[in-house]
């Protein structure tokens, strides 16, 4: 049977070139929007297309890589009536929605199965945490029976993690095993990992997922501590490129910090860079601001206001800027320490450990 479901999958994501979210909107208006979304952040939906409703009719077409949780959400009237998620994917797939929590339907495709049938076993593992988890945040229970129930929810949890594993593993080659793996990879053991990327390379190299996790494997391996440092150019506030390697080389230790304006903790970090600037400068210490902003003027305020004495570079292309890809950056504040010879010495000093590690170095 599951070799049969594979199959199905198989072709049909090979026979599909692209998708049709059609459907229709109870109590919408013609002119009234439905949009395609995807989630952002923390439950932040983010726009991706927008389609009109006419005769309570509404569609999308396009195409995509592999598969994606998204969202439709209906408005009438600029008011949102109906938000459903499901799992877009190369085929056709009906909608219909209903105001009220619920009531709204999605037909979706064979990964969209797949991917209900994931969510259906997940559930009856969650559905065996409850009682666990009430005796262990109990106050008026046992020391003893808090710790047996925090026992059983650690089990609980590897058992989350053993069955997402086996799934993914049981469902290669398919769509949904990527998107899978590309949510939950980086919770198994890095064996578990190992094994599931090496079954991808043989059975699904063209997946999204498969590939930005081995590019991201490989970035970090290409710029780990003890390597040669990788260069990146790019254009400085007042439109002249630069390069990481002007300053690596005439420094004995060079800081690339990978920061952005919008990001709060990294500008709630930056004080502690600045300190470091103004200890060590003298004593040979360098720093390079590579930005992940999109809005050059956000940019340029925030060196001003953050007061920021070193050189700043930035291609302007926020989360795909070549900085990220280059460095396996998932997340800034992040930085790499440089030494002059060019070898990376440390990555992702924070706080007292950068403060620290720059007064071991250079005291």
């Amino acid at each position: 049977m599951l070799a049969a479901i594979l199959l199905l999958t198989a072709c049909a994501e090979q026979a599909q070139n692209g998708y049709t979210v059609a459907g229709t909107v109870e109590g919408a208006a013609d002119g009234d929007t439905v949009l395609l979304c995807e989630m952002q952040g923390y439950f932040q939906l983010n726009s991706l297309d927008t389609a009109l409703v006419k005769d309570g009719n509404f569609e999308f077409k396009g195409s995509c890589d592999g598969a994606a949780i998204r969202f439709l959400t209906a408005y009438h009237q600029e008011k949102c009536i109906a938000t459903e998620m499901f799992i877009l994917e190369n085929a056709d797939i009906k909608a219909t929605l209903v105001e009220g929590e619920g009531k709204s339907k999605i037909e979706v495709g064979p990964n969209g199965k797949l991917y209900e049938e994931f969510q259906e076993g997940l559930k009856k593992i969650d559905e065996q945490m409850n009682v666990p988890w009430t005796v262990a945040v109990d106050s008026t229970k046992s020391e003893t029976e808090r710790k047996a129930a925090e026992a059983k929810l650690d089990s609980l949890e590897k058992l989350e993690v053993t069955y997402t594993k086996d799934f993914i593993v049981g469902h290669v080659p398919s769509a949904i095993s990527d998107m899978l793996f590309g949510i939950y990879g980086s919770y198994f053991p890095e064996a578990d990992q190992e094994e599931i990327i090496k079954l991808f390379g043989e059975k699904q190299p063209e997946y999204p997922a498969y590939k930005a996790i081995v590019a991201e494997r490989q970035a970090q391996a290409s710029t780990a501590v003890g390597l040669n440092y990788i260069d990146l150019e790019m254009p400085t506030p007042d439109g002249k490129n630069m390069k990481v390697s002007d300053y690596v080389g005439k420094n004995e230790y060079v800081l690339v910090d990978f920061w952005a304006s919008w990001c709060g903790p990294c500008r709630a970090e930056m004080p502690t860079v600045v300190e470091a600037y103004s200890r060590f400068h003298n004593k040979g210490f360098e720093v390079i601001g590579v930005s992940f902003d999109n809005d050059k003027n956000a940019w340029v305020s925030a060196i001003e206001t953050l007061k920021m004495p070193w050189p700043q570079m930035s291609d302007l292309k926020g989360w795909k800027s070549a900085a990220a890809a280059t460095y396996n950056v998932q997340a800034i504040p992040a930085n790499v320490l440089i030494d002059k010879d060019g070898k990376i010495v440390a990555k992702d000093l924070r706080g007292e450990d950068l403060l620290n590690k720059l007064a071991e170095l250079l005291p």
